[in-house]
């Protein structure tokens, strides 16, 4: 039924009585606020109908709807209070307009404004983002968002002090906010939303899931997909931990009422999350691109039309004499009047967006900025650091009690523990967790020194997190489930909350189950948001072969082309003690998330075939700026080798050898793959003329071929031969060190094609 047809139907309602009871039974609401609920209500089914007009124009390019859902938003956004979390979907227009958002924002968001503060014209229309109103910048792919919210209910149950290092003091929301988290049935078929429920029982925080059931996913129909037609069926046995499922006619504003308040007290109370199934109605097809009368029977698209929330509230409101018929259908006419004023104001006016308004809100990190932030924080917190450490060390953390700086030359391993343990001293907003990156588990740690003393502890696989639980509790280091996902999708909600998450993913070739969270949610949050929201982390893992023939298929990937082609993403690949400690306290203060990759083979290596690599721990003012390679043996001119990471050692070996032959090589360690310092490949080559470029990634969208790339595009008159890349083969690694040598790039093979680019 069309905007207009919904209000000559309200015009032939006739008047009720009075009841004396009726406030009653609306949750006891009062009139205005009754009429201020439906008032949004029905904005949000004007401002959609605009869009559609918009469309027929070609001035909207995309039109998804959200009527018959505004009841369920509206009563959530007056229950709920105003700063409480919301992590929502494209269906919740109703809750944004009862929130705030105007009039404009929507017009602006519909055709795609640079002038949308909400998300500058990056998004479809209705995914919106504002975080000053706590509605949490939405996203596409649903069903992964509900991982956000369990993730920041946890952050916020988490009672660790937030100092607020990116702005957010105390938290970005109350330690008693609940989290609301819509969804569609369709979506909660996603393993992210068993896991949310999941984690939010397990920990009992205070989450709201509310499942808008319309009976459809497209064209597949709630039947085909739960036991019932019922999602939350999956989740009976979670009712033993504390989990409260209610199903509730999500059309019916009494019922709605009634139901979403007893799920919001049992959550402030703090027995556990809710989950409810909320019948609502689909009052258009999926999109603009469906049309649901090719599969949907006439008898159900009757029913969707004659149990439109609209109309159903309507109905009661004036039955129980709360208002006539004509005070809500002059609403219309109100609002009718007011969303044509604004388009016609605000769709004129459309501003397009420039390159700077999409490409500068891809990254917030800023090197004087970053350069800043850590100054303040070694200014305020560093004078404590020698007695730190000599505490440390009392207790059995460490070897010396001298600081990590002052002591002789270190292998990466111990540098990356030396370094968080520094990062954790100088702010309480650091976390780490992840999978066996704990000395104990918590039941263990909760008996206190008198058990954990007398064990060893673990600390993560690679002991690279060993001793940080004993130091800092058990708030701040421990361990998740099994399950990658979760993990970034806790990283997700404790970052939006205003800490900085160590994320730990054991393995990156286990990051797939995560690859979601990390591309289509972590890396696009800073420009989907219209670079309103920050999300820093540092997701640490450990990548690469050359494990002694140890590792084999799943535990030697070093696939970072794959990363790389993230946007907004910040890739890191130290190969040296001294440049894992510079880049983490850039990685700390940039803003941004950061793929931090450890090169498993040099975590305790002391040399690579006779080269050393042990490098000096630098003094805690000194950061590494991303995007900032560094240059071995630079007055060296024959022949220039670009690496990174675990490769760096063999480069540098190779450059041995090739002195002992009378080729003098430079080689650029590149620290960093995203950004990639192109200023430093462009002196390289200009100053030697022939470049190889050595890579552990593979060929086919590597690392490697990007920089190979680059150099042919645009450095190709510097040239006096053809760039020549040396990558891993197109294969998983296989077992032992016989398969290690046929999958990847050795130190022989590096000296080979130098010397045949040198004769060239």
């Amino acid at each position: 039924m069309a905007y207009h047809e919904i209000k000559d139907w309200i015009n032939e309602l006739k008047a009720g009585q009075k009841k004396d009871d009726a406030i009653e039974e609306y949750g006891g609401f009062d009139k205005d606020t009754l009429l201020r609920m439906y008032r949004s209500m029905v904005l949000a089914r004007r401002v959609e109908a605009e869009e559609k007009v918009l469309l027929r124009k070609g001035l909207c390019k995309f039109f998804i709807g959200c009527s018959g859902k505004e009841l369920i938003d509206v009563v959530a956004a007056e229950l709920l209070d105003d700063d409480d979390p919301f992590v929502g979907y494209y269906r919740n227009k109703a809750f944004d307009m009862h929130r705030g958002v105007s009039i404009e924002q929507k017009i602006m968001e519909a055709i795609g404004d640079a002038r949308s503060s909400s998300t500058g014209g990056m998004q479809m229309p209705s995914h919106s983002s504002y975080p000053e109103l706590g509605i949490l910048p939405q996203a596409s792919p649903t069903g992964s968002h509900a991982l956000e919210a369990a993730g920041l209910s946890e952050a916020i149950k988490n009672p660790n002090p937030i100092e607020g290092i990116f702005g957010f003091p105390n938290g970005r929301f109350r330690s008693d906010s609940v989290v609301y988290c819509s969804i569609g049935e369709g979506s909660t078929s996603s393993p992210e939303f068993h896991r949310a429920v999941f984690y939010s029982a397990y920990s009992k925080t205070s989450a709201i899931f509310g499942i808008y059931n319309c009976g459809w996913a497209i064209s597949t129909s709630v039947e085909e997909q739960f036991p019932e037609g019922n999602p939350t069926t999956p989740f009976e046995g979670f009712t033993r931990f504390g989990l409260m499922i209610e199903n509730f006619d999500g059309t019916e504003i009494k019922q709605t009422i009634e139901s979403f308040k007893a799920m919001l007290e049992y959550v402030r109370e703090g027995k556990g999350p809710a989950i409810a199934n909320i019948r609502v109605t689909r009052g258009e097809s999926h999109s603009g691109s469906d049309d649901q009368t090719h599969y949907m029977e006439q008898e159900e698209q009757k029913y969707h039309i004659e149990n439109d929330p609209l109309r159903k509230m309507a109905k009661a409101l004036v039955e129980d004499g709360v208002c006539k018929p004509s005070e809500l259908a002059a609403m219309y006419d109100e609002i009718d009047e007011d969303v044509r004023k604004v388009s016609g104001k605000v769709v004129p006016e459309f501003q397009s967006k420039t390159p700077d308004d999409v490409i500068t809100k891809v990254y917030s990190y800023n090197r004087q900025a970053a350069q800043d932030a850590w100054e303040k924080l070694v200014e305020k917190k560093s004078s404590e650091r020698a007695e730190r450490y000599r505490e440390y060390h009392e207790r059995g953390f460490f070897d010396s009690p001298e600081l990590p700086e002052n002591q002789s030359p270190m292998m990466l391993r111990k540098a990356i523990n030396y370094s968080l343990f520094d990062l954790f001293m100088l702010t309480s907003d650091c976390l780490l967790f992840g999978e066996d990156v704990a000395d104990f588990p918590r039941e263990v740690f909760d008996k206190g020194p008198e058990v954990t003393d007398s064990l060893k502890g673990k600390g993560g696989v690679f002991l690279v997190t060993k001793n940080l639980q004993r130091a800092f509790g058990a708030e701040r280091v421990f361990n998740t489930q099994l399950d990658e996902a979760g993990i970034l999708g806790r990283a997700v909600g404790h970052s939006f909350q205003g800490r900085i998450p160590f994320p730990e993913i054991q393995f990156i070739d286990y990051m797939s189950p995560a690859y979601q969270q990390l591309k289509d949610r972590i890396a696009t949050t800073y420009q989907r948001s219209n670079a309103n929201v920050k999300l820093p982390m540092i997701i640490r893992t450990t990548y690469g072969g050359y494990k002694q023939g140890a590792g084999s298929f799943w535990h030697s990937e070093a696939n970072l082309g794959t990363f790389i082609n993230i946007p907004g993403l910040q890739v890191i690949v130290p190969s040296n003690a001294a440049d894992a400690a510079g880049l983490m306290r850039t990685a700390l203060a940039c803003g941004d998330p950061v793929l931090f990759c450890e090169p498993v083979a040099l975590y305790n290596r002391r040399d690579w075939e006779g080269h050393e690599i042990l490098s000096q721990y630098p003094p805690i003012e000194q950061l590494i700026p991303f995007g900032e390679a560094k240059i071995y043996n630079e007055s060296a001119t024959d022949i220039a080798i670009i690496s990174y990471g675990i490769n760096l050692p063999m480069c540098l070996k190779a450059m041995d050898l090739l002195g002992e032959k009378g080729i003098e090589a430079r080689v650029l360690d590149l620290r960093t793959l995203k950004p990639i310092d192109w200023d430093s490949i462009e002196s390289v080559v200009k100053d030697c003329s022939k470049v190889l470029v050595v890579s552990e990634d593979r060929y086919y969208g590597g690392a490697g071929p990007t920089i190979s790339a680059y150099i042919s595009n645009t450095l190709f008159d510097h040239l006096d031969a053809p760039v020549r890349l040396l990558t891993a083969q197109d294969c998983r690694v296989a077992y032992g060190s016989d398969g290690e040598i046929i999958c990847l790039p050795q130190t022989d093979e590096v000296v080979e094609i130098a010397v045949d680019l040198y004769d060239y």
